[in-house]
């Protein structure tokens, strides 16, 4: 007698995936997205890495908050003082 394909598969994944099953009670994790695990890995870490370093050692980077680095401010102040001398011409 042969098994159905459906009972054939059954006993194929109890079979492999008693090895990765936790027994603590966990669930499974298939051993094929181990690379995929370690890849994301990698890829998130550098991510953060090269992100906190463009963010604490970039001069030209303004994170915060300062009017004398401020070339708006320079800007706007400029265009006050133009407005005012017009209406002082008028």
């Amino acid at each position: 007698m042969r098994a159905s394909q459906t009972l054939f598969n059954a006993a194929v994944r109890s079979c492999c995936y008693d090895n990765v099953l936790n027994k603590k009670g966990g669930f499974a994790i298939p051993i094929e997205l181990t690379p995929l695990f370690v890849a994301m890995g990698v890829a998130v870490s550098s991510a953060v890495f090269f992100s906190y370093r463009k963010f604490a050692y970039d001069g030209t980077l303004r994170l915060s908050r300062n009017p004398k680095q401020s070339a708006l401010t320079e800007d706007f102040n400029k265009m006050q003082q133009e407005e005012k001398e017009q209406k002082q011409q008028e």
